[in-house]
């Protein structure tokens, strides 16, 4: 499969805490057909705003008993207000219609992205000089991402301006988990503890003992379109995998154990140096990252542009 050619070993992209956590990585390059989605609309235009989902009202739980990484527990039942959230993750072709207006984002100014493709070692990053979210490896190399694609080589800055530009705003961490859950407790997945019920991926990861290889047996081997699987049970696609999505809270390793059980609308920690991106993506694997799932928590510098980085807008009560 054919890949760009490879751009200089990532380093420190700016000064500061590293840009670690498992929120990195970026991409499309499909190699077989997505799974097909009975549900989605073939004529659904992708520079199209994303429809309005309405999350009704209720409890979740932020977090699990026993987790293998500090900053996905002690598990805090919180109350969270109705709110809505887009179906989809921001696409491509949708951010086009208003990048002039952005412009720069921190990609641009900073003149480089990072962004990772088969071949390369597992938690290899590589900096590629003009990397943008039109051109995500870089100018004069393969993109592959079509536009109804989401968005990525976005910082968390940038995603935060595009949906206050709007008149709208990121979801809050808790948002997030009560939407993309639909109701679901104690399961990794929204449908359950199986990655591939049936047989049948039902989400977008890298599929490989290490990043040298991707069998693509999901279809893609880095982003797929935002409705290439069938949706949670409340009509929101892609609620793991594919891309990390940006939620407005700052990251703490101790932000669950902050929380006062049943508080209601949470705003996670007042400062920090990261902030949480939630979900995975296509670039988490089993054997590096693990990060897909209704658990995991990535973090990422605010102003840092990777390729497996989206987002998804929200409004109403609560954030």
């Amino acid at each position: 499969m054919a890949r760009p050619p490879a751009a200089r070993p990532a380093r420190a992209l700016l000064a500061g805490p590293p840009l670690a956590g498992p929120l990195l990585a970026g991409g499309l390059l499909g190699c077989a057909p997505p799974a097909a989605d009975p549900a989605a609309d073939p004529a659904a235009d992708p520079a199209a705003d994303p429809p309005w989902i309405s999350i009704p009202a209720g409890e979740v739980t932020l977090g699990r008993a026993g987790a293998a990484h500090a900053d996905q527990g002690p598990p805090r039942r919180v109350r969270v207000s109705a709110f809505e959230l887009q179906a989809t993750l921001v696409t491509v072709a949708a951010y086009a219609r208003h990048a002039p207006a952005l412009a720069p984002t921190d990609a641009e100014r900073l003149g480089h992205g990072l962004n990772a493709w088969v071949g390369l070692d597992d938690w290899q990053w590589e900096r590629v000089p003009g990397a943008t979210w039109a051109q995500p490896f870089g100018p004069g190399r393969p993109a592959a991402q079509g536009p109804d694609h989401p968005v990525v080589m976005l910082s968390w800055a940038d995603a935060d301006r595009y949906c206050r530009a709007r008149g709208w705003r990121l979801p809050t961490e808790a948002e997030w988990q009560r939407a993309m859950s639909a109701g679901a407790e104690g399961q990794r997945y929204p449908w359950g503890d199986d990655p591939r019920p049936g047989g049948r991926p039902r989400f977008n990861r890298w599929e490989g003992a290490d990043h040298h290889e991707n069998r693509a047996e999901d279809g893609h081997v880095h982003t797929s379109p935002v409705r290439a699987y069938p949706p949670n049970a409340w009509g929101l696609y892609d609620p793991v995998g594919n891309v990390w999505q940006f939620v407005a809270d700052w990251w703490a390793a101790d932000a669950y154990a902050r929380l006062a059980p049943g508080a209601l609308d949470p705003q996670g920690p007042p400062d920090g140096w990261a902030k949480v991106g939630r979900g995975g993506s296509w670039w988490c694997s089993e054997g590096t990252c693990e990060g897909y799932g209704l658990w995991a928590r990535g973090k990422a510098r605010p102003d840092a542009p990777f390729g497996n980085n989206g987002l998804r807008c929200a409004r109403g009560q609560g954030g």
